[in-house]
């Protein structure tokens, strides 16, 4: 039993793999034709043709198609071969009456060369083909086979795709190489493939291998499962914002929607992802990846597993049609509540076709409601040297009159949760007991905890808990908050008044009790600096000065017994400005002392040292000089 419940469960992970999980609904669409319509107003060619053939996908009437043809009509002198494409594809969208000129034409003609490159060759193929001309296929052919052993890189292989769709005859060898393109595709979380490009990479091989093979009468080489995680990325790419992106994106979501081999199915949510006992039912959409219908199809729920326990309530039961969606009774079932994956398949006896629509996922919530029972509230000495005094209340009534305790004292809160379909006691995500001091507003919460019997009882001891009011006593309200994902009535109950005494005083400032003054500016932060440290007294200060300039008296007194001799000194230019210097830079030092900074005086030593170094060089020079001179005489 074990081993076939395990490979139940490994089939379907396996086969929920191929599922959809979007598709590009009506909002999607809508965002799309506006970024196309704000294309129509560029003068770029490429992007003008991608807005036109855009909004042709979305079935759109575009305006102003004659100033659109006239547009187009102005660029047609142009000789390059892209814009001579996007030319041809949006004037064939429009029915614009263009025609090429024999110039134009013969330069398209003689562009289909290998030596071009397969990206000329899709650009000259494609013009020529919107403009009505005749394509020489057997040259083509020639041509494209001869360039991709060039370059067949995964871009020139999709165009080269797109290209050989439009030709007639023996396409064999270019379709052969959808193969070898497919197995490069990088696979994503095991659940989409896309190419090295991104989406308007991906989007040109996928359509062109779906339209080469349409062409050829032959199934891709793409299977089924491949497809379907093809149109999982492109569906995840629809909150592209582009003109070029939302083209390729349409573009390859119409050839997929419509093909002769393969269309990838979506099974999503048509409802709320909850049922109850009042609304006991989901609905569902099928489509295709556009969101359009599929017809006549059956939809079959595979099972319905709880993700708590992987309890299955359900298997293999049909889903009933209605108004073009598919209804499931999941409360017929008698399922607990919980969240649970609904594995859903989709099939039609006429349509061979559909791919990922067999273990589609969906995650649907049953949801009950709860009663709250036997609840019961008091209070105990903490010491336990009496029982407990506890009142009986039921919801949603009050305990009548107000409950006494104090710091000797704890609270008792007891209750019961029940399910009121399965009478089963239950337990829930969220149980709080809420107590606001009445005065300040002050709020503090504490969890209330099941035991092994899934009874609730909540024990707050007044003593050790005091911190936590910030010792504030007063009168406060008692609120039970009962909450959880999976319950229809989420419950906040006023059990009680409450009078709490603390020993302690209250440490904490009580808050204004008025919602208003709460938000009302507060006053201003200023920043305050340091106070600087206290001088030292003036004797100190006096007396460090004196000892400070008593060398510089010592050398005037002793100068002045000496005796100075002046016949040597020069008063040249080199000595003045030497001499003044030194006297500037003695000058410094003293304001300094007096009122300047460190790094003011820095600045102006660098000012005064140069010219002392520069004059006192030259004075030092002469000296030596006239001492030369007076040794020759002697």
């Amino acid at each position: 039993m074990r081993f076939t419940a395990l490979t139940f469960n490994i089939l379907l992970l396996c086969a929920s793999a191929l599922g959809i999980t979007s598709f590009l609904n009506s909002n999607d669409q809508s965002r799309f034709k506006d970024i196309l319509l704000s294309g129509l107003n560029s003068d770029d060619a490429g992007s003008l043709d991608y807005a036109i053939r855009g909004l042709t996908f979305l079935e759109y009437d575009i305006p102003n198609k004659n100033n659109l043809c006239q547009k187009l009509k102005t660029k047609l002198e142009s000789q390059t071969t892209e814009t001579l494409f996007h030319l041809g594809k949006a004037s064939a969208s429009l029915n614009c009456a263009l025609q090429l000129s024999n110039t134009q034409k013969e330069k398209l003609e003689t562009t289909i060369t290998a030596s071009n490159g397969v990206s000329e060759i899709f650009f000259a193929t494609g013009a020529l083909s919107s403009f009505g001309a005749t394509l020489d296929a057997p040259k083509v052919l020639k041509a494209l086979n001869a360039a991709l052993k060039k370059d067949d890189s995964i871009s020139s292989l999709g165009q080269a795709f797109q290209v050989a769709s439009l030709l007639d005859g023996d396409v064999s060898s270019v379709f052969g190489r959808i193969e070898d393109v497919v197995v490069q595709a990088d696979q994503i979380d095991g659940k989409m493939l896309q190419f090295e490009g991104g989406l308007s990479v991906t989007a040109l091989v996928i359509s062109g291998a779906y339209k080469l093979a349409n062409t050829v009468g032959q199934a891709s080489f793409i299977s089924k499962e491949q497809a379907n995680k093809f149109a999982e990325y492109f569906v995840s790419r629809k909150s592209v914002q582009t003109v070029k992106g939302v083209y390729y994106l349409l573009e390859v979501t119409s050839v997929l929607a419509d093909n002769a081999f393969h269309i990838p199915v979506a099974i999503t949510l048509a409802s709320k992802a909850a049922v109850s006992k009042s609304e006991p039912k989901f609905q569902v959409k099928v489509t295709n990846i556009l969101g359009k219908s599929l017809g006549s199809v059956t939809v079959i729920a595979d099972s319905a597993t709880r993700t708590l326990d992987d309890a299955v309530v359900l298997s293999q039961k049909q889903l009933t049609p209605k108004d073009g969606l598919f209804e499931l009774d999941l409360m017929s079932s008698n399922p607990g509540k919980g969240v649970y994956r609904v594995a859903l398949s989709a099939s039609s006896s006429d349509d061979t076709r559909l791919v990922g629509n067999v273990g589609a996922i969906v995650e649907v919530k049953v949801l009950t409601k709860i009663a709250i029972e036997e609840t019961e509230i008091g209070t105990a000495d903490s010491d336990q040297s009496t029982a407990a005094k506890l009142r009986k209340i039921s919801y949603p009534k009050k305990l009548d009159g107000s409950l006494e305790a104090d710091s000797h004292q704890k609270l008792i809160l007891k209750f019961l949760l029940r399910d009121t379909l399965t009478k089963e006691l239950v337990t829930v995500h969220q149980a709080f007991v809420r107590l606001t001091h009445r005065e300040s507003q002050q709020e503090i919460f504490f969890v209330a905890e099941p035991d092994v019997n899934d009874a609730y009882k909540f024990d707050l001891d007044l003593a050790t808990k005091a911190k936590d009011f910030l010792y504030l006593s007063g009168h406060y309200s008692m609120d039970l908050i009962i909450g959880d994902a999976v319950i229809e009535n989420p419950t906040v109950w006023q059990i009680a008044e409450l009078q709490l005494s603390f020993a302690t005083p209250s440490a904490g400032q009580p808050k204004s009790s008025k919602a208003s003054e709460m938000y009302q500016m507060k006053p201003e932060i200023k920043h305050m600096f340091r106070e600087p440290e206290k001088r030292p007294p003036g004797i100190v200060s006096n007396t460090f000065t004196l000892l400070a300039i008593l060398p510089f008296v010592i050398f005037i007194v002793l100068v002045s017994r000496l005796g100075v001799n002046f016949s040597s000194f020069s008063f040249s230019l080199s000595a003045l400005g030497f001499h003044l210097s030194i006297g500037g830079i003695f000058v410094l030092f003293v304001s300094f002392w007096l009122y300047l900074n460190m790094f003011q005086t820095l600045k102006l030593l660098v000012v005064i040292a140069i010219p002392a170094f520069v004059s006192g060089n030259y004075m030092l020079t002469q000296i030596a000089a006239k001492r030369r001179g007076a040794t020759k005489q002697n």
